[in-house]
């Protein structure tokens, strides 16, 4: 099962709770994000950006910056090798179907452990450069937020490009350019997904082994928020201190 439980109920109810007025900025100016609400990012250093021999591009969302590609760092390990087994020192990665080159446009696919470089904190650095974090709950709850709430916030993040149709919605008004790249089970060992739906890690834990997860599909312009196992591997972004 890629989802435990559905957390629409709980995005509205803490969505409501967030106050910030945001002013709309969707051109595709690199961006800037944060760890708390009241930290506001400066559109001025959300810009393209090297790591790891790659270069980014980010785009300001409201008052975030945002990776928009997915990160792809790090060392292919076959899929029937868990990411680490403890922390090595090595960022390890799949890539869909278990062939190496399919990172190179959909970008790695990462275990929970792994993203998030073995810490249990929320906001942490995780895998993601210097001065950029894996984004918490509220990160993403402020995203889709300003972006006009769960029901049609995925149509604006969504890419045009690389969906199944009908690809329902999708403008990527937000340049934040989500790429339907799938998921690995990594308990029944089987890919899913790819061409039809988006998944992103958050890095806040729900509960032993598992933490809040974002999902964007074909069918519909929506995006939700959801439990996933920690062992599955999905996509990541970064997101701006």
């Amino acid at each position: 099962m890629k989802k435990l439980m559905i957390f629409a109920v709980l995005i509205m109810s803490i969505l409501q709770v967030e106050t910030s007025v945001y002013a709309q900025n969707n051109t595709a100016l690199p961006a800037g994000g944060t760890v708390s609400n009241a930290i506001k990012a400066d559109s001025l250093t959300c810009s393209p950006f090297a790591y790891e021999g790659q270069v980014y591009h980010a785009v300001m969302i409201g008052r975030q910056c945002w990776m928009s590609e997915n990160l792809n760092v790090g060392k292919w390990v076959d899929e029937s090798q868990i990411q680490k087994e403890g922390d090595n020192s090595v960022i390890e990665k799949y890539c869909f179907g278990n062939d190496f080159t399919q990172c190179d446009y959909w970008g790695g696919l990462y275990q929970w452990d792994e993203l998030m470089a073995y810490t249990e904190i929320s906001g942490a650095q995780g895998i993601c450069p210097a001065g950029w974090h894996v984004p918490s709950s509220q990160d993403w709850k402020n995203l889709i937020r300003f972006l006009g709430m769960n029901t049609e916030a995925g149509g604006k993040l969504k890419s045009t490009l690389s969906w199944q149709t009908p690809n329902v919605g999708a403008t990527n008004s937000s340049g934040f350019s989500a790429l339907p790249g799938g998921y690995y089970d990594f308990m029944a060992k089987q890919w899913h997904d790819q061409y039809r739906e988006s998944y992103f890690w958050s890095s806040e834990i729900i509960s032993k082994g598992t933490a809040v997860a974002v999902y964007m599909e074909y069918r519909t312009s929506g995006v939700e928020m959801y439990e996933e196992y920690q062992p599955s591997a999905l996509a990541v972004r970064c997101i701006k201190n």
